[in-house]
């Protein structure tokens, strides 16, 4: 198996293999973004039509992933990552009028409070959401019976 075969998991994460790992390592700012997202996935009730933020959405892959896989609007917001850069990303994956993309510091987020049936964050909350009063800021955001899912890479000590 190759590198590149090694992201390719139809077994395990059967809608996250169906892309391209070139395309994915074009991406890529840490462990597989997307094997992350379909094991977190799997615990949402991710709907056509609901509108997501995807915090700390890096490069876009994953908010392509929402998009693609579930019908979603969403809203990338990254601080790091120039908005126009993932623009790029969002409409050549053919998703530019389901995703916009946002520049925001994750404490002091632009939206008005009960905006999104859904907040994800992959591989990214470990970077800004450990406070104590953090959770309770990003809950204000989840309309009523808002989901929110956040997904961290760790090391498997078993090796599988």
């Amino acid at each position: 198996m190759t590198a590149l075969n090694d992201l390719v998991r139809p077994d395990r994460y059967p809608r996250s293999s169906r892309y391209d790992p070139a395309w994915l390592i074009g991406l890529d700012m840490g462990p597989n973004p997307l094997w992350l997202l379909e094991d977190l996935a799997q615990d949402l009730d991710l709907r056509p039509g609901m509108r997501i933020l995807d915090l700390g959405s890096g490069k876009g892959a994953t908010s392509v992933f929402l998009a693609r896989e579930y019908g979603v609007q969403v809203v990338a917001a990254d601080l790091w990552i120039a908005p126009e850069d993932t623009a790029a990303v969002f409409t050549d994956a053919g998703v530019g009028n389901q995703v916009e993309a946002v520049r925001a510091e994750a404490h002091a987020l632009p939206f008005e409070e009960e905006s999104f049936d859904a907040i994800v964050s992959v591989d990214a909350c470990e970077y800004f959401g450990t406070a104590d009063n953090y959770l309770p800021y990003l809950a204000r955001f989840l309309r009523p019976g808002g989901q929110l899912g956040m997904a961290t890479p760790v090391h498997d000590a078993g090796g599988s």
